[in-house]
């Protein structure tokens, strides 16, 4: 019988909601969680989500208060099933019943705390959120590298923080149905893969999403270069059963449309009890920490940081008492970095080489090597080449150096020309264009200088896999912190520690690395 009915729902989309007229929410997604496309799993959250509204509205008296009408609505979820698993009802979110109760009035204090271009949309989830006595933290994404998503649930809403797109697969979080009942997006900073599902989160999603201003601006460079560059790939582009599909022109607009900007170090309520603080992470340009505060629960989100000074940011400061810390651990436990090998590397590359080929991630680390390139006199006694999006980031974020962009006419590199353009794993682009025309050149030189995904064509050209004669060096920057920085600030907190971000897979001591879709229940 079970099988039938996830064939039904995978075959006849169109009649779900006579195929799940007997079964609650919580046993249809237990049934389902591993066999339905994330998109039918959504079409089945909102009949359900209707029914039980509809439902829960006839409980509701009109002289009932915010608080009785949260516990009727409560108590009528868990009676009927509407929670993911025993113990964890779904959000009660008063706003969306067909005729909420009258909202208390707000606290003038408070209302001055929500920034103002998230007042509207963010009023009735404030006013209709009541004293929150569980939080839930969902890793939808992010224990491993790639595609990051974290959510932290109250009961009435909660928040997002960062939504990726893995530029290796294309994956993006896992889908659980608190997601489509999250008030506000937070982003760490603008990578695709802590950026990059912001689209296909916005072909649904209401609200607004905060970060600073940098990160904005370069989000919109980053999200516009990658549906250019061919985002999402067939098949999945017209697959619409496949959440990857809505990766559109509309839904790019639309991010774009409902940003709101935080300042670093400036406390804000961002949800119904929820006030954050952004705290600079040192990853690229713009990129921050989030220290949560629910009813007196901190939780420091690092996102990607660097703890590490480097010739473009000055090395992240961040507090090391929060009751739960969810850090970047990208390079626990490997060998540290030497900037001063690459420096070496570099000097010994421009003396005898060329031309020279940077391919290089176009946030962050195309304006690090372009700085290298200027602290070492090289943009004055060569020609260095900024191309592609990496020059457009570069100015955005205001690094300027005796360097120039590429002119349209240049078809061709000479000796003394040294390009730095993104695409730093050389997927595409004028890197790998270039590449292709100088890689039997003996005199020519490629240097790898970012993070390599297994079998691209950066990770094979590195490996030996792909023919070349020109010189192939790796430079070993990173902007994540260093293992020994890393390990001694993880050692220096006192709260929970917690890993994502990390290829590894056995735990160090004192330190939890979360399952995908695992939740970490605080009940307070």
């Amino acid at each position: 019988e079970d099988y039938r009915l996830i064939s039904t729902l995978r075959k006849y989309t169109s009649y779900l909601e006579e195929a799940l007229t007997d079964k609650t929410y919580q046993e249809v997604r237990a049934l389902s969680r591993e066999w339905l496309p994330d998109a039918v799993s959504s079409k089945i959250l909102d009949i359900y989500k209707e029914r039980v509204l509809g439902e829960a509205q006839k409980r509701l008296t009109s002289d009932m208060n915010i608080e009785t009408a949260f516990k009727t609505v409560y108590q009528y979820f868990e009676e009927a099933g509407f929670k993911t698993h025993d113990g964890s009802v779904l959000p009660v979110r008063l706003q969306d019943l067909p005729e909420p109760p009258p909202p208390d009035v707000l606290d003038p204090v408070v209302f001055e705390m929500i920034p103002q271009k998230l007042r509207v949309e963010l009023m009735p989830a404030v006013v209709y959120a009541t004293k929150t006595k569980r939080i839930e933290i969902l890793f939808l994404g992010g224990p491993r590298i790639g595609h990051s998503g974290i959510l932290i649930k109250t009961d009435t809403g909660g928040i997002l923080m960062d939504y990726g797109l893995s530029v290796a697969n294309q994956r993006i979080p896992n889908w659980e149905p608190e997601l489509e009942m999250v008030d506000t997006v937070l982003i760490s900073h603008a990578h695709l893969d802590h950026v990059g599902g912001l689209p296909i989160l916005y072909d649904k999603f209401q609200g607004k999403w905060c970060s600073t201003g940098m990160t904005a601006a370069i989000t919109r460079l980053l999200l516009e270069d990658a549906l250019n560059v061919g985002t999402p790939l067939p098949p999945r582009k017209k697959d619409r059963t496949d959440l990857v599909s809505r990766f559109t022109k509309k839904n790019i607009d639309r991010v774009i449309q409902n940003h709101v900007k935080l300042d670093i170090g400036h406390s804000s309520e961002v949800a119904g009890g929820i006030v954050v603080t952004p705290i600079d992470a040192s990853h690229i340009p713009g990129s921050v920490a989030y220290l949560v505060d629910i009813e007196g629960v901190r939780i420091l989100y690092t996102g990607d940081f660097n703890l590490d000074k480097s010739v473009i940011l000055p090395g992240a400061n961040l507090p090391v008492d929060p009751d739960y810390v969810i850090f970047d651990g990208t390079y626990w436990g490997r060998e540290d970095f030497d900037r001063s090998r690459v420096y070496h590397q570099m000097d010994d590359i421009v003396r005898n080489h060329g031309p020279i080929i940077i391919p290089a991630f176009a946030v962050g680390r195309a304006q690090e090597m372009l700085m290298i390139l200027e602290e070492m006199g090289v943009t004055q006694s060569r020609n260095v080449i900024v191309a592609g999006l990496a020059e457009k980031v570069t100015k955005m974020t205001g690094y300027s150096g005796h360097w120039e962009g590429m002119k349209k006419n240049k078809v061709v590199l000479e000796w003394e020309d040294i390009l730095v353009s993104g695409g730093g794993m050389m997927n595409g682009g004028l890197a790998r264009e270039h590449f292709e025309q100088h890689r039997d050149n003996q005199n020519a030189a490629v240097v790898l200088c970012g993070y390599l995904a297994p079998r691209t064509p950066g990770w094979n050209l590195l490996h030996g896999l792909e023919h070349h004669r020109c010189r192939v060096e790796y430079a070993r920057l990173s902007a994540h912190s260093s293992a020994s920085r890393l390990q001694g600030y993880a050692r220096s907190c006192t709260g929970k520690k917690i890993m994502v971000h990390t290829p590894l897979v056995k735990e160090p001591r004192g330190i939890h690395i979360p399952a995908p879709s695992e939740r970490i229940v605080i009940e307070l």
